[in-house]
């Protein structure tokens, strides 16, 4: 590219007799300098920006490219949680559902040895019932026997008689 100074120093042979006059060529092109260090100036300066404005371009791409990473990072983050919380929460129920079949089982253990203990009583109470109802039957059996006697008349064998009864009364409650 021609520069402003290539302008000014340009020299001009001499042309012969009729030639252009040297002062409205100087002037001219004393005008075009100034024109084109006018002009390349702005170009010089608008290189400049554009250059800055890459720089710029740049520096946006490289957020740019950041803040998607970032963003992708985010969401593979977001859904490594949902997978983690949906993982913690199957392991909850299926805890909640172990403790709970637990839970029943020892119920219906609990209830298999209420049910055993009860008809071990029940079993208990019958035999207990049955032995009072023995012991009530010789009970009645004597006072059967006592009021089917009759008084002794000084006999001693009645009175003799009369003492064993009172004696296996007395011995069947005992029991």
């Amino acid at each position: 590219m021609i520069t402003p100074m290539d302008i000014h120093n340009k020299q001009f042979t001499k042309a012969t007799v009729r030639g252009y006059s040297e002062e409205e060529v100087n002037d001219f092109l004393n005008q075009i300098v100034a024109d084109y260090e006018r002009i390349y100036r702005e170009h010089r300066e608008m290189e400049e920006k554009l250059d800055q404005m890459k720089a710029k371009l740049a520096n946006y791409e490289k957020i740019s490219e950041t803040m998607t990473a970032t963003l992708q990072l985010a969401k593979d983050t977001a859904e490594n949680v949902k997978k983690n919380a949906r993982r913690n929460a199957d392991i909850l129920i299926a805890n909640a559902k172990a403790d709970s079949e637990k839970q029943i089982k020892d119920a219906q253990d609990y209830r298999r040895t209420l049910i055993h203990n009860m008809m071990q009583t029940e079993g208990n109470m019958k035999s207990y019932v049955g032995k009072i109802r023995k012991d009530l039957e010789l009970a009645l059996a004597a006072i059967d026997e006592l009021d089917r006697m009759k008084a002794p008349l000084g006999d001693g064998a009645a009175q003799e008689s009369f003492a064993e009864a009172e004696t296996e009364a007395a011995g069947d409650e005992e029991k």
